[in-house]
């Protein structure tokens, strides 16, 4: 990971307890063609039970305590033990508001992103419970809507990545607000009538706070990657026809036209949504397109935080790729990324699909030693059924069985080339074993959007590259479209397992010029 120095971390030795347990999974070797169940375990992390465990945000420390923001304000840290019913919850900081992201850049001290502010909280004294607290900015508006949500990430300069949600039509602003007030921004089913709501803003090292990119929904869950990519994911919805991940840069504008009331280059008296809507040409010429487009229902209903795997293998064959949770789905979705003429699109497959996982997915963080994903779950303010499946932790680690899947999908300038985990069996050979369909989504003011223009694709060829890796060619094979992947039963490994999730969704912005 970038940042990180060849000093060998100290690791306790409850984390190393638990590290050890795994690793006697590894000792035989990892097993190809294991179901994903065997390859990956889900266990249930006990709270006690006064806490209402509504999870907004994770992270590690260097010493491998685990931080805990709870939305009803509390701060909580264990350090993970083997029994996931034996944590040893203690209570670091409290007073927050609504926290939805926390980082901790060294033990003792932590970063919440509360919805009215960015705030650090210091245990100056050393006696394991925050005494300081210092608001570091904040330099955006708060109507009081349940829908305002905030999202953290570090910028690798010292400074931090703050999203910002827009409001919902189910709740008003409060009579009372902070921030400028628009009423062209209050307007529409999501809104934003208080500044930069639906923007994704940055935090200097000195606190300053400055726009970065506008366009958003609600971007509940930001990532910066080991390369220094800004990853935003989005939920369906007003002006998101789909779940969408987004390669964010500065300046962009992705798609959800309510922000741009606070954009300096914006007519004060012009109001965007009918802009927009009267003239969706030039909306979608002025938009930047999602990496991946993640179909609803078929893969995720909401997107949270995006995680990248680490790449030294520690949790699978998956090593760089990232995982998007489902925030009303007992899902999690694994995205293939990668560069065509300079731009990021991808591949959408399911990486989790029930197995225990509950809903309300929303906060995740890999454990220091990267065999780990803690996941924390909270339904309040989404609407989700409550009880024990909607509220808590759990942690997925990975038991060194490696399932029979797609490892990697890469586009061709014909169709893709895959790269399965392990040898695949004749059936890979085979045109039969692959069914295509294509499809666009348009992104407008209805909630949501159905996918249009679907075409059933044919197959016109299978070439082998190696014993992992096909190459599919697609009959008039074109640009901004999403294939639809679907491998048939028949598709097995040399070995004979079978493949457990087998749609795969590309999301083909552009294709790379014919090889000569």
């Amino acid at each position: 990971m970038a940042g990180v120095g060849k000093r060998r971390p100290y690791i306790s030795t409850e984390l190393l307890q638990v590290s050890l347990c795994t690793s006697l999974f590894l000792l035989a070797g990892a097993l190809p063609g294991a179901p994903v169940a065997d390859s990956y375990v889900v266990e249930d992390i006990a709270f006690p039970p006064e806490v209402a465990a509504e999870v907004g945000g994770i992270a590690f420390d260097s010493k491998g305590l685990l931080y805990v923001a709870l939305r009803r304000g509390d701060v909580l840290t264990a350090m993970p033990a083997v029994d996931p019913s034996k944590f040893d919850w203690k209570l670091f900081a409290t007073g927050f508001d609504n926290g939805l992201g926390i980082v901790v850049p060294e033990p003792g001290r932590i970063f919440v992103a509360q919805m009215p502010e960015l705030t650090e909280a210091t245990d100056t004294d050393g006696d394991g419970r925050a005494d300081r607290y210092r608001t570091i900015t904040d330099g955006w508006g708060l109507s009081g809507n349940y829908h305002e949500t905030t999202a953290l990430a570090l910028d690798g300069q010292g400074g931090f990545f703050i999203g910002l949600g827009t409001a919902s039509h189910r709740a008003p602003t409060f009579v009372h607000t902070r921030g400028e007030y628009s009423a062209i921004g209050r307007r529409g089913r999501n809104y934003s009538a208080i500044k930069y709501r639906g923007w994704i803003m940055h935090v200097k090292a000195d606190g300053t706070i400055e726009p970065y990119a506008s366009g958003f929904r609600v971007p509940n869950g930001l990532l910066r990657d080991d390369e220094g990519n800004l990853w935003a994911s989005d939920n369906q919805g007003d002006w998101k026809a789909s779940t969408p991940l987004y390669h964010v840069r500065p300046g962009r504008f992705y798609g959800h036209p309510s922000s741009l009331v606070w954009d300096p280059k914006w007519p004060a008296d012009r109001d965007p949504l009918a802009t927009y809507r009267a003239d969706l040409d030039s909306y979608n010429k002025d938009r930047t397109y999602a990496a991946v487009e993640i179909p609803h229902l078929e893969m995720l209903r909401s997107g949270s935080e995006p995680i990248q795997i680490p790449r030294g293998g520690e949790f699978g064959p998956f090593g760089g790729q990232i995982l998007l949770p489902d925030a009303t789905g007992t899902r999690i979705a694994r995205l293939m990324l990668e560069k065509v003429d300079g731009e990021y699109q991808g591949a959408a497959t399911l990486f989790i699909n029930g197995q225990g996982l509950r809903i309300s997915n929303n906060r995740v963080a890999f454990s220091p030693d990267g065999r780990s994903l803690y996941v924390g779950q909270t339904a309040r303010g989404w609407g989700a059924s409550k009880g024990s499946n909607t509220e808590g932790m759990q942690r997925i680690t990975w038991r060194g069985g490696i399932p029979f899947t797609v490892e990697k999908m890469n586009v061709t300038a014909r169709g893709f080339r895959l790269t399965f985990t392990s040898a695949a069996g004749p059936g890979a050979l085979q045109a039969a074993g692959y069914a295509v369909k294509s499809m666009t989504y348009q992104s407008k003011w209805i909630y949501g959007g159905e996918p249009l223009d679907v075409h059933a694709e044919s197959v016109t060829g299978v070439t082998a590259v190696d014993a992992r890796t096909v190459e599919i060619a697609i009959d008039s094979f074109r640009p901004r479209r999403v294939y639809h992947l679907r491998l048939a039963e028949t598709l097995a490994s040399a070995a004979g397992e079978v493949m457990e999730l087998r749609d795969f969704y590309y999301t083909a912005n552009r294709l790379p010029a014919p090889r000569p």
